[in-house]
């Protein structure tokens, strides 16, 4: 009887429809108000003007039909553009128009993405960060003198002209060195190359980006916060000579802050310093506190990097 019963009650419960079914039909309302004259004809709608004529198919040289918009039974509207042939070589020419139209869409909303991120760093910080004189450091003025230079010299290079690779995979570079071996150079050779592509890049010592946030401090509004968050999402941040701020737990905690986003949201970084990777955490990490933190991501710059050593005499001067 308990059987029966639950039959009874499945029976007499309401239908629940299949997702697709319940698709399909609201697909078919969302065309059931566009009409051709033919079929409005047929159904004895009414229309005040005149359907457009739009001619022939370029392709098969079928007459193309005007559709109408159907409101309060009759038709309202006529679509202003002409109607998609549906044979085999208009469907592949609209495709393929389709595609560099969605592709053309891309293009332009990254364009303005990156305005939006120039004059934001342009608002914040006043420039990318490249002081005078490295405003002359490009590649063509990079000498490739010693096996060693020319070497790092193409890692560079190759960073800058296949950026939009590196910038997908978020990867950087960790160019580690002595003094005067051009490891500056080679960074803002990077950085002036990518600006004149328009791509946004920070490209400043360390001193000076902890320098600019400490600025915000007391202004109204969110200046700090948008201050940070421009370093945090810039699309390549260059901190130039790691290791040589001031130490403290607010720069500990700061430079932490910023690079570990960076990490997690897949943001290239590029880092030049004199020190090796001991030797750098020490420098980052005032003394009394925990080195955890900066050893953690020195190890997450060398993953996520190409290291570069660039130690041989300093030629600063002639370079």
């Amino acid at each position: 009887m308990a059987d029966l019963t639950r039959i009874g009650d499945m029976m007499n419960s309401p239908r629940q429809e299949p997702p697709e079914a319940s698709s399909r039909r609201e697909a078919s309302k969302a065309t059931d108000n566009i009409i051709t004259p033919a079929q409005a004809q047929e159904r004895g709608i009414r229309w005040e003007k005149e359907p457009p004529e739009w001619g022939k198919c370029e392709f098969c040289g079928k007459e193309l039909e005007a559709e109408g918009i159907i409101i309060g039974g009759k038709i309202f509207i006529w679509k202003p553009i002409a109607p998609r042939c549906k044979c085999e070589q208009a469907r592949a020419y609209w495709a393929e128009y389709d595609r560099k139209e969605a592709e053309r869409k891309v293009a332009e909303e990254e364009s303005e993405r990156r305005r939006a991120m120039q004059e934001k760093i342009s608002r914040l910080l006043g420039q990318s960060g490249i002081k005078k004189r490295f405003q002359q450091r490009t590649f063509p003025n990079f000498r490739c003198d010693t096996a060693g230079r020319k070497e790092n010299y193409t890692i560079a290079k190759n960073y800058a002209d296949n950026f939009a690779y590196h910038k997908a995979k978020g990867d950087g570079l960790y160019i580690e060195g002595t003094n005067g071996t051009g490891k500056t150079h080679l960074a803002a050779a990077i950085a002036l190359q990518l600006i004149g592509e328009g791509i946004p890049v920070i490209c400043k010592t360390s001193s000076d980006l902890l320098q600019d946030i400490k600025k915000s401090f007391g202004f109204e509004g969110a200046k700090e916060h948008e201050v940070l968050d421009i370093y945090k999402k810039v699309d390549l941040l260059i901190i130039d000579d790691l290791g040589k701020e001031q130490c403290s737990d607010w720069s500990m905690s700061t430079l932490y802050a910023i690079m570990n986003d960076r990490y997690e949201d897949m943001k290239p970084t590029i880092v030049t310093t004199n020190y090796n990777a001991d030797d750098l955490a020490d420098a980052l990490t005032p003394k009394g506190y925990d080195n955890t933190k900066i050893v953690a991501i020195i190890s997450r710059l060398k993953e996520t990097s190409e290291v570069m050593t660039m130690a041989w005499e300093d030629i600063r001067g002639s370079v």
